[in-house]
């Protein structure tokens, strides 16, 4: 028997910037002719084909055949990584916060209504046009103020497994349609040393990782040194408005990361655990919140969805803002994947 085969062409339509910003998805007309497009050097890491397959998924499989979807889910369970790191990483924060119990809030579980409402009432049957995603990241920004807390490092909440697998699935597609974008800004660079473009899955969200686990442990030891003179009866207002009250005003002012890692965290993992054990887990804390945690991944959706609105080059590539500004083009790309292999030809 001829083994299933899943074939797929979509257009992204960008406009002009010093890196071109999609501003629309199209799919291709079910009535193009495949055989007729050229193909070009197969796309690297699946990036086209995850784009695709994504794009079926978050939008709820609408008008997708039953055969089709399994497909789809099939190939996405084995060959995209970021499920697998949720679950993996979702895992360790709960072995590593078991006191911390977290449920549905009001809150996240009206989020949910929301978040379905938008993908049910809108029609992507041929495409998306970018600018809708506007209400999804304002929806984000108001769900973070009713909490009250900053998403970043938060792991107080969680979502159902429904919304958190499409919200999986929602960043996968935002986060290789940058890469597309990237690898075509690439293949056009004069000096690929110095302008080429990087997309990194943790760098782009938490720069430099080392340093804040470092301003961390010193904003630790400072909330430690300084509990004796602040709140309590026999406080020393002097030493509280003079020296406790600025010294908490430059560590919010200039290292914000640092300060939200460990005010989110409880008090009871961080005194049991040593300077030295601390500086090894606080890393591992903040990779694991980023990959595995809701918070994480609406953060790192909020990011993505900003760049997509304001041009990447204002939030993951600041260093090409300053480049003259490339004309609008379309990148067509199309694939074809089958039962027997992973994909059978690529192209872009």
């Amino acid at each position: 028997m001829k083994p299933f085969s899943f074939t797929m062409g979509y257009e992204i339509k960008t406009t002009f910037g010093p890196v071109l910003k999609p501003t629309q998805f199209q799919l291709w007309d079910q009535n193009t002719r495949f055989s007729e497009f050229t193909p070009h050097e197969p796309l690297k890491f699946m990036n086209d084909a995850l784009v695709g397959l994504h794009f079926k998924k978050m939008t709820l499989f609408k008008n997708t055949p039953e055969k089709e979807m399994q497909f789809i889910n099939e190939s996405l369970n084995n060959y995209c990584p970021y499920q697998t790191l949720f679950q993996s990483s979702s895992k360790k924060i709960k072995e590593r916060f078991s006191s911390q119990k977290t449920s549905p809030t009001p809150e996240s579980e009206e989020f949910e209504k929301q978040w379905f409402s938008f993908w049910n009432k809108n029609d992507f049957s041929n495409g998306i046009n970018f600018n809708v995603f506007n209400e999804l990241f304002n929806l984000i920004t108001k769900f973070e103020e009713k909490t009250k807390k900053p998403l970043l490092y938060n792991c107080s909440f969680k979502f159902s497994d429904k919304l958190n697998e499409h919200l999986v699935s929602f960043y996968s597609f935002l986060f290789h349609l940058r890469t597309i974008v990237a690898l075509d800004h690439n293949a056009h660079v004069e000096d690929s040393c110095f302008e080429a473009l990087k997309c990194d899955s943790i760098a782009d969200y938490l720069p430099k990782a080392d340093f804040t686990t470092n301003d961390a442990l010193i904003y630790w030891q400072f909330k430690k040194l300084s509990t004796p003179f602040v709140g309590h009866k026999d406080k020393d207002v002097r030493i509280e408005k003079l020296l406790v009250e600025p010294l908490q005003r430059a560590f919010d002012q200039y290292n914000h990361n640092a300060c939200f890692l460990i005010d989110q965290l409880p008090v009871d993992y961080l005194s049991k655990h040593s300077n030295s054990e601390l500086e090894e887990d606080l890393h591992s804390v903040q990779m694991d919140w980023l990959l595995g945690s809701s918070s994480g991944l609406l953060f790192r959706i909020r990011e993505e969805l900003y760049g997509l609105s304001h041009g990447y080059d204002q939030i993951f590539w600041t260093e090409t803002s300053q480049l003259k500004a490339k004309k609008p083009t379309s990148l067509k790309i199309c694939f074809e994947m089958d039962e027997r292999f992973l994909t059978t030809k690529k192209a872009a």
